[in-house]
């Protein structure tokens, strides 16, 4: 299993010496850049800058303050603003670990997915933070299969699934005075980051804004999908965030097309915000079974028997 040695680091940690962080292992580290609607860490480029210089990852994070949609897509413009310029290597995460305004378990994780898809949209690798009880009580965690998961939990064992785990904030790290957190990745996002040219703004390729191509029934895996698909040119498309929704795996979108997993589909068109892919590649990354069934002009998808 891949074990990646990484910290986070906000103003709090004071000044860093980066050359000994990156001496004791450390691989990468998400640093805060902003928080709410106004607050910029005053250490966020300096760090990330110093960090880069000796080869370590640099992600970054924005702690939120929303309650409802409008109010997280406001923030997600800030962080942007805050963000732009900065050259990012590893996921832009959405810190959510309170729920002040007392939203509805639907609101708030609405909320969270109007903020992911703002950053997905710019261009980068979205990933949300939050402790392992807030996200399993606070957030309808079906909704948030699709994208990438850090979980806080101070403990032996983080005893569930996330691509980071963030294990302790009394951590030691050679270089920076006083505790620090620290976290194990558990993916190589440096690399898939690297290998789809995400961190780059989308060239938009194949966007429309338009669509009046007759509607198709999805089912997957014996479930039909409240999402339909579309025919263009006698083709199928399927919309990729319902799909991965479906089939829990993560869904992320740079350079104009959608990514499956660990596949990229090729055959990616935007419509207004929502990014389809042609049924059979969708089958092909995924590794599943696809059949069409012109008469109810419905798509099956069905995972392959092993």
């Amino acid at each position: 299993m891949t074990k990646i040695k990484g910290i986070d680091v906000s103003h709090h940690n004071g000044t860093v010496d980066w050359k000994k962080v990156a001496a004791d292992g450390v691989k990468f580290v998400f640093l805060k850049a902003s928080e709410g609607t106004t607050f910029v860490d005053k250490t966020f480029k300096t760090n990330a800058a110093n960090a880069r210089a000796n080869g370590i990852r640099v992600g970054a994070y924005h702690y939120a303050k929303f309650g409802n949609v409008a109010e997280a897509k406001a923030e997600a413009q800030h962080f942007l603003r805050t963000v732009s310029g900065v050259k990012i290597t590893y996921p832009l995460v959405l810190d959510l670990e309170e729920n002040k305004k007392k939203a509805s378990k639907a609101t708030l994780t609405d909320a969270a997915i109007a903020f992911l898809d703002a950053i997905e949209k710019a261009g980068y690798f979205a990933m949300i933070y939050a402790g392992k009880y807030f996200f399993e009580t606070q957030l309808d965690e079906k909704r948030l299969k699709p994208y990438a998961l850090w979980i806080a939990r101070y403990n032996s064992f983080l005893g569930r699934d996330a691509g980071v785990w963030q294990y302790t904030d009394k951590g030691k790290v050679s270089g920076i005075s006083g505790n620090v957190d620290m976290n194990w990745s558990y993916r190589d996002f440096a690399t898939l980051i690297s290998s789809k040219n995400v961190s780059k703004p989308s060239t938009a390729v194949g966007t429309v804004t338009d669509s009046k191509e007759p509607a198709c029934r999805i089912v997957v895996n014996g479930a039909k999908l409240d999402a339909p698909g579309i025919i263009r040119n006698d083709l199928s498309y399927l919309p990729v965030r319902a799909i991965g929704n479906a089939v829990g795996v993560v869904v992320g979108f740079c350079n104009g097309k959608a990514t499956l997993g660990k596949g990229t589909l090729e055959t990616t068109i935007v419509i207004g915000e929502k990014g389809y892919a042609q049924a059979r590649e969708i089958a092909q990354v995924l590794g599943y079974n696809l059949d069409w069934c012109q008469e109810n002009r419905q798509v099956t998808l069905m995972i392959r028997e092993r």
